[in-house]
C-alpha cells in the first residue's frame, strides 16, 4: 500500500453552522493508504460522506445537490504520520 494526499473541493453545500444556514464551498485534505490513486480518492470520499458531523451540517434540498471535486491526488513518501485537515469553508458567490 502507498500513502496518498487527496485534496477535495466541495461546492454548493447548504451548511448549517453557528445557528444559520448558508451556501458554502469548502476545501479539505485527506491522507489515506491505498493501492492506487483511484482507491485513495474513493477512500477520501467515503471518509467525508461517512463523517456524522459533516452529514449533520449539510442541509441541501433534493433538487439542489452539492458537487464534490477532487482537485489533486498525490502519492507521498511513506513514513509520514499526517492528520486530515479541518474544513476550510468559504461563502459561495450569489
Amino acid at each position: 500500500m502507498a500513502l496518498f494526499h487527496v485534496f477535495l473541493h466541495g461546492e454548493h453545500f447548504l451548511i448549517h453552522k453557528d445557528g444559520a444556514d448558508a451556501w458554502m464551498g469548502f476545501y479539505k485534505n485527506f491522507y489515506v493508504e491505498a493501492d492506487n490513486a483511484d482507491q485513495a480518492e474513493q477512500a477520501a470520499i467515503r471518509r467525508l460522506t461517512g463523517d456524522p458531523g459533516f452529514r449533520a451540517m449539510v442541509r441541501n434540498p433534493p433538487d439542489q445537490p452539492p458537487e464534490l471535486n477532487i482537485e489533486e491526488t498525490t502519492e507521498i513518501a511513506p513514513g509520514h504520520s499526517l492528520k486530515d485537515s479541518d474544513f476550510v469553508f468559504f461563502p459561495e458567490e450569489a
